[in-house]
C-alpha cells in the first residue's frame, strides 16, 4: 500500500498539487465525496451507511477539516468546501434527506474551527 502511495505522489501533478497548503482540505472532502460510492458498491446496507459512514466517519472528518483551517490560517470560507462537495455528491445518487448532513457537517467543522475555546 505504501508503494501505491508513492507512486501516486510521484506523478508531477499530484506533486505540484500537494506543494499547496489547502491541498489537504481538498483530499479529505473528496475521500467525503467518494466514500459514499464505495460503501454502495461494498452493498454496505443503508441504515450502516448512514450510521457509520455518515454520522461517524465523515462527522470526525468534518471536525478535523475544522482543525486544519485554524491550524493551516486559511480563510474562514474554507468551511464551505466539505458541505458543497458532499452536496454534489448526493444529488446524483442517494436520497435527498441525505442532503440534512451539509448542514450537521457545517456545525461539526464550526466546532473544530473553534479549537477548544467553545465557551468563549
Amino acid at each position: 500500500m505504501k508503494k501505491l502511495g508513492n507512486k501516486i505522489e510521484a506523478i508531477p501533478i499530484v506533486r505540484k498539487l500537494n506543494s499547496h497548503r489547502w491541498m489537504s482540505l481538498v483530499w479529505w472532502s473528496i475521500l467525503v465525496m467518494i466514500l459514499p460510492y464505495i460503501f454502495s458498491i461494498c452493498r454496505v446496507p443503508v441504515v450502516w451507511r448512514e450510521a457509520i459512514l455518515f454520522f461517524i466517519i465523515n462527522s470526525i472528518i468534518a471536525y478535523h477539516l475544522g482543525n486544519l483551517i485554524i491550524k493551516l490560517n486559511l480563510s474562514k470560507w474554507w468551511i464551505f468546501l466539505l458541505p458543497v462537495l458532499f452536496c454534489l455528491a448526493m444529488l446524483p445518487h442517494f436520497a435527498l434527506y441525505n442532503l440534512m448532513f451539509d448542514l450537521i457537517y457545517l456545525i461539526i467543522e464550526a466546532f473544530g474551527l473553534m479549537n477548544k475555546n467553545i465557551y468563549r
